[in-house]
């Protein structure tokens, strides 16, 4: 299974999220040059929390410890697909609700009682703002001394915020306001859409890489991690 992510692998996978992304003809809009470096980052960080989720589920047999991470490949799988078509609104409450599936993985992760919980329907919802506050006071966390995590979480977290208010119709602009079929896919800066994304993304990757530092990579997968990240973040990031 680890073999799929070697460095000579992430072009050819690209390749083929490409092209199931765009076998639909229903798609609004096209890989523009100014669209297609936001989608090939997208690709490489969706590429990545799949590298996370098979490291866990390699070394964990419990639920709680990767399911979440299950769930936001599968998020950022669907999410792909809902952009191109043009429904920028689904789009924001998949992302919000991969942020939230972020921390619950955190929190669940050494949770197992609570865990079973959640699955029997039995326990009571967590406050998101309370599992962003356990994150940061996670003795895994705290003693890295890394100031781009509080700096990281708090953008998070204010993405997550920002999307509510989608969610929750928070004002006219938060709005669909779709009379029929056609104005349910509002214009949009697809390119701009991809990069809020990808930078969320991309805080949530730093906060598991922080978080698990029992996991071991190879030095490929290491360099293809790297590689998300501006050069003045990488090497904060392997500190």
């Amino acid at each position: 299974m680890a073999n799929i992510f070697l460095s000579e692998n992430l072009d050819k996978d690209y390749v083929a999220f490409e092209k199931a992304i765009f076998k639909t003809n229903k798609i609004k809009y096209k890989l523009e040059s100014k669209v297609k470096p936001h989608l090939k980052k997208y690709h490489r960080l969706t590429y990545i929390v799949a590298l996370f989720e098979t490291k866990l589920e390699e070394k964990w047999k419990e639920d709680n410890r990767f399911l979440f991470l299950n769930e936001i490949l599968s998020d950022l799988l669907s999410n792909s697909s809902l952009c191109f078509i043009g429904f920028y609104h689904p789009s924001q409450i998949i992302v919000r609700r991969l942020i939230e599936n972020f921390y619950h993985h955190i929190f669940y992760f050494e949770h197992i009682v609570e865990y079973t919980l959640l699955n029997l329907g039995n326990n009571d919802y967590i406050p998101i703002v309370d599992l962003k506050r356990y994150l940061e006071a996670h003795p895994t966390i705290k003693k890295t001394e890394d100031l781009n995590i509080k700096n990281f979480n708090d953008d998070l977290f204010s993405h997550y915020q920002e999307l509510c208010r989608t969610v929750h119709t928070k004002g006219t602009n938060f709005m669909g306001l779709a009379k029929n079929l056609e104005e349910i896919k509002p214009d949009f800066d697809l390119s701009e859409h991809l990069e809020k994304i990808n930078k969320s993304v991309g805080y949530i990757i730093y906060l598991l890489f922080k978080f698990h530092r029992d996991l071991i990579f190879t030095q490929t997968e290491r360099d293809i991690i790297a590689k998300a990240f501006v050069k003045n973040i990488r090497g904060q990031l392997f500190a």
